[in-house]
């Protein structure tokens, strides 16, 4: 029995031994395990640590890049007039360093600015932190109040001080802004409308609008006015001032060729386009090979001039004398330093050629007058497309590459009394400046005027102060004219030469360079 119990013994010492270094495997197992994951844990965590600082890194230098894409976009806004650098320059000077980290930003001139109505500018900013880059470009390009179809700063009439109504029979077929800070005047009657009054979106510097009969309330009533309903309007913008005079207009139908004239007449100086002393009366007409054609009369002087696009001549013929060929077709501006007593006629064709077919050389021209010193332009019929621009179609569609563009600057455009029932213009006009205590576009006998007619603008207006072109009767057209404003969309992108600019720069583009180093 003894020796029996002494092997049990043995035996299970030896299980328990067995057992126990089973135990202190499996532990050491275990405790491998639990270091390798906190090996691999703590290796994530410094990864993720550091992907986060990355990403903080990348973040901070994004915004810094940000930071120099708006200073340099308001230092372009405050200077006032394009830089003429051509080449490559830095509107805020060097590298600028915050405590985040730093960044530069560097402008170039586009190539075409030269010969561009609108310069163009490409402006890249890199923001650096920590190790990390980013880099942004912006393309922006001057903004012309050609991309406005309908703009007034203020609306109050500039005859009475009263205020104008827009009513259910308008129709603004483009972008609209006012400038006036008192939403009591700017005043919307829409009970006879039937479709939208605004076809885009209307912003204003006031905060609110004044309806009649009542302020919209559903979707539909906000339909009759907007066409974008309830979603149409934008309050409380920035104001956009107007230009302070006419006098870029003069210097550019000039030249660079000294001293003005001092003797009325019709002058066609080189480097410039049109200059005329004195008041005159204009008729644009087309020839017999589609070149344009202006018929200046002063008195019992007629100056015919031809501009020949093709050949980068213009012809000059007085009364009923020789024909003399001027060097040079003019680069669009006409000028007067007096009132044009009246305008009317035919604007011709660019000149259209290639396939795809492209615009070679654009028939494009803005007439002015001396705003400042109160002179007028007046318009005694018709000023249309010889081809038709068709608003309904894209700028660019081959049916609108051949109609011309034209502007009109004066401290008042105004439509004659006797002009057709169904008036038509096609330019986008400016009238008054903010130098200037009025200045409007409107129809002489608006509150006479009948029967009454519609008066279509292709283009835009601009002016100071709302001109009357007709008068209602409750909700009804009394007298004058109703409007039927289309937007040619042209003007913005390409308006007519020397066509006065807000101040400010559209964005054109943006894009993300380099995501990091």
């Amino acid at each position: 029995m003894t020796k029996t119990n002494s092997n049990f013994g043995r035996a299970f010492a030896k299980a328990r031994n067995r057992q126990q270094g089973s135990v202190v495997l499996t532990t050491l197992i275990t405790l491998m395990f639990v270091m390798t994951m906190g090996i691999a844990l703590l290796s994530l965590t410094m990864q993720g640590l550091s992907q986060t600082r990355r990403i903080k890194a990348s973040t901070n230098a994004f915004n810094l890049a940000e930071s120099g894409l708006d200073r340099a976009t308001r230092w372009f806004k405050e200077l006032g007039y394009p830089p003429t650098y051509t080449s490559e320059f830095y509107p805020i000077g060097g590298t600028v360093t915050t405590s985040e980290g730093k960044y530069t930003v560097v402008a170039y001139p586009d190539a075409g600015n030269a010969g561009a109505v609108l310069k163009k500018f490409i402006i890249v900013s890199t923001g650096v932190a920590d190790g990390r880059t980013e880099k942004i470009q912006l393309v922006i390009r001057q903004s012309s109040f050609g991309k406005y179809a309908y703009f007034t700063d203020k609306e109050t009439s500039s005859v009475s001080g009263g205020r104008i109504w827009f009513y259910g029979g308008d129709h603004i077929r483009g972008p609209a802004h006012s400038n006036n800070k008192n939403g009591s005047e700017f005043q919307v009657n829409w009970g006879s409308s039937t479709s939208p009054i605004f076809e885009d979106t209307v912003t204003s510097v006031g905060d609110f609008i004044t309806y009649s009969p009542s302020n919209p309330s559903t979707e539909s009533q906000f339909a009759k006015i907007y066409r974008a309903g309830s979603r149409g309007y934008e309050l409380g913008v920035d104001e956009i001032p107007l230009p302070d005079s006419s006098d870029a207009q003069k210097q550019a139908a000039w030249g660079p060729n000294g001293s003005y004239p001092s003797t009325n007449g019709v002058y066609t100086p080189s480097g410039g386009g049109i200059y005329i002393r004195g008041d005159a009366s204009i008729t644009m007409q087309v020839d017999a090979y589609g070149r344009q054609q202006f018929v200046i009369v002063q008195g019992t002087k007629t100056t015919t001039l031809t501009v020949d696009k093709a050949n980068d001549v213009m012809y000059q013929k007085v009364n009923s004398g020789a024909t003399t060929t001027i060097p040079g077709s003019g680069n669009g501006m006409v000028y007067s330093t007096g009132n044009i007593t009246s305008l009317s006629g035919t604007i011709a064709d660019n000149i259209v050629s290639g396939s795809p077919a492209s615009v070679a050389a654009r028939s494009a021209y803005t007439i002015a007058t001396d705003v400042n010193n109160n002179k007028n332009i007046t318009l005694t019929s018709t000023l249309k497309h010889k081809t038709a621009f068709n608003p309904d179609l894209a700028p660019n569609d081959a049916a609108n590459l051949y109609s011309g563009t034209v502007g009109l600057i004066g401290r008042n455009v105004t439509i004659a009394s006797g002009a057709p029932k169904n008036m038509e213009i096609d330019a986008v006009i400016l009238a008054g400046s903010s130098s200037t205590s009025d200045g409007s576009f409107s129809v002489a006998d608006y509150n006479t005027k009948t029967p009454t007619g519609t008066l279509k603008v292709l283009g835009g207006i601009i002016q100071k102060a709302r001109g009357a072109v007709g008068t209602l009767s409750g909700s009804n057209l009394a007298t004058g004219y109703a409007k039927d404003y289309y937007y040619d969309a042209r003007m913005a992108d390409n308006p007519p030469p020397f066509f006065p600019t807000t101040g400010g720069y559209d964005k054109v583009s943006w894009r993300r360079i380099l995501d990091n180093n």
